[in-house]
């Protein structure tokens, strides 16, 4: 029977690198960057820097951007692509939104589904022209101005990507802006501005607010930049061990940013058995080793509150779910409703054809795990275009030899296209 065995490197973080990329973008000179992720969503961020008049070349497995500093954004000559990529479209907005130069950001017909006003209302306060074709979706219009208004930003929903996208455009405004977040999200990019030396403020009001202060304009000095490795891309491999019998595996250099490995702590409550140990500081952020072996699940309810941790993994935690003894109940997945598919839709879909108890009340889901389900049939798992449903259900089907068809593993390059390589190399008898 295949089981899991043996160590590997995860690919980079996406959220990581697209941030590294943009950062080096708007410094001062040279920034090397090691361990990006060449993603399909990454390389949209890479091209359309490019097509702002940004050099950045690869030699080997390292890639070098040769920034030109905040405002220094060139007047594109065609349209932006972001593909299927929502950090690319939403993180780039702001970029552009504090240069003089107008575009257009574009995206494929999944990125045109999903909402692009939670960040433009913020722009748009502080001066930016903004013009959405469609009610609130791609294609977007939007005329930068150098001058654009700092001001206090008050942030209801949790949105790393909009706030970050405030960050970058504040980063080339003369002025104090500020951010409050009345739900914390990711830190990923304040870490990385301590790292380059960017002078900010960040204050704790409560135990999930909390505020940021910069005070622009500023010179970003050129600084070499270490990808860590992806946690949400561990994850799958994480769930693998701990699903199929007599596995244990390593997985080394992941990022252990308290902010996403929320999932782990997860895990562990269902009885996972895993073990994490620091080993250094990269960039920023701490990274560390992740020692996992095959564990009897039991299943637990995930409160709505954690929803902002666990939000991309949700798909893998629900094959975990449907593994582990009793019924998990997973609380306040909205968001999950505006991801690459209606992903609470992808999840109970596939499950009940498989033949799991599940069902979704309002936006949340319900699994009645067992590891006793037999498929007699083939099944064939929709994706819906949808890389983290394809990468869950393939776990899954490692379970279902030749039982489960995986529908289209085309989209898994969207955000890890060395995925079914690294499991390749996991997977022994």
């Amino acid at each position: 029977m295949l089981k899991l065995k043996g160590s590997i490197k995860i690919s980079g973080d996406k959220s990581i690198s697209h941030r590294a990329l943009i950062f080096a973008s708007l410094s001062t000179g040279k920034v090397k960057i090691s361990n990006l992720l060449e993603s399909d969503d990454v390389m949209r961020t890479l091209n359309i820097l490019k097509e702002l008049g940004i050099k950045i070349v690869k030699k080997k497995t390292q890639w070098t951007v040769y920034g030109n500093g905040t405002g220094g954004y060139l007047q594109p000559s065609q349209v932006l692509d972001c593909g299927n990529s929502g950090t690319t479209s939403r993180l780039m907005m702001g970029a552009v939104s504090s240069n003089p130069i107008n575009c257009t950001f574009i995206g494929d017909n999944s990125l045109s589904k999903r909402s692009m006003s939670r960040l433009s209302i913020f722009l748009e306060k502080m001066g930016a022209e903004i013009k959405l074709t469609k009610k609130d979706f791609l294609p977007l219009h939007i005329n930068g101005d150098i001058n654009l208004i700092p001001m206090e930003h008050v942030m209801q929903k949790a949105s790393a990507q909009v706030k970050s996208a405030i960050i970058l455009s504040a980063l080339n405004l003369r002025g104090i802006t500020k951010i409050i977040e009345k739900r914390n999200t990711r830190d990923h990019t304040e870490r990385l501005m301590r790292y380059l030396k960017i002078n900010f403020k960040k204050k704790i009001l409560s135990k999930s607010s909390t505020s940021i202060e910069l005070n622009g304009p500023y010179e970003i000095k050129p600084r070499d930049i270490i990808v860590a490795s992806d946690p949400s891309s561990a994850a799958f491999f994480i769930v693998g061990a701990l699903i199929i019998p007599k596995s244990m595996i390593t997985l080394k250099n992941i990022a252990l940013n308290k902010t996403r490995i929320a999932f782990i702590d997860v895990l562990k409550k269902m009885g996972g058995k895993i073990k994490v140990k620091k080993t250094k500081t990269v960039s920023g952020e701490d990274v560390g080793n992740i020692k996992v072996s095959y564990s009897l699940l039991k299943a637990i309810e995930i409160k709505a509150s954690a929803a902002p941790y666990l939000i991309d993994e949700y798909p893998i935690l629900s094959i975990a779910a449907s593994q582990a003894k009793g019924v998990t109940v997973m609380k306040g997945l909205s968001e999950l409703r505006h991801k690459e598919s209606d992903r609470i839709k992808s999840i109970i879909t596939n499950l009940s054809k498989i033949g799991f108890k599940v069902a979704s009340k309002k936006d949340d889901i319900f699994i009645n795990g067992s590891n006793e389900i037999k498929i007699v049939n083939q099944k064939k798992i929709k994706t819906y275009g949808d890389h983290r449903i394809a990468m869950s259900f393939v776990i899954l089907s490692l379970l279902y030899k030749n039982k489960l068809i995986i529908d289209d593993e085309s989209c898994i390059s969207i955000s890890y296209p060395d995925f079914k390589k690294h499991l390749k190399k996991l997977s022994t008898y």
